[in-house]
């Protein structure tokens, strides 16, 4: 599989649970009246970089700790674990060649695409980024305010 093939299936995943996902960023971005201004999107590859990521949002600001905990549930947007026939959901394979640094990019922008949709444009006075925990690539702004 090469990176176009990897990125294109990914995205098919992902785009499984769109609508889950959609309805957790509404509620997010619905419900912080102003208590922030910035919903951080992140993306966490797992050590051995062969597949398994999550995303998880979380708030940044002077109520980012509250507000994580008060939406605990709806912060974990998406997740592959190791089942017991493999990864669940059944994401591809990191294309061969490619570093774990590699997939973490390659993640990250499919991710960012993905997301991008999703965000609520009622939420346009919220700064929504996708990061990552370790700063392996630049923040990417996403949503109604990315658009501008």
């Amino acid at each position: 599989m090469d990176a176009s093939e990897y990125r294109i299936a990914l995205r098919t995943v992902l785009d499984a649970s769109s609508a889950t996902v959609a309805r957790q960023l509404a509620t997010i971005g619905g419900a912080v009246n102003g208590e922030t201004d910035r919903v951080i999107i992140d993306v966490f590859v797992d050590q051995d970089g062969e597949g398994p990521f999550d995303v998880r949002a979380r708030f940044d600001g002077p109520d980012a700790f509250a507000l994580d905990r008060r939406f605990e549930e709806e912060r974990a947007l998406f997740g592959v674990l190791w089942g017991e026939e493999g990864w669940e959901p059944d994401v591809p394979a990191r294309p061969a060649g490619w570093s774990r640094d590699e997939l973490e990019e390659g993640v990250a922008h499919v991710v960012a695409e993905w997301l991008h949709g999703l965000i609520p444009a009622e939420a346009s006075d919220l700064e929504w980024l996708l990061a990552s925990h370790d700063g392996a690539f630049e923040a990417i702004a996403l949503g109604p305010s990315a658009r501008d």
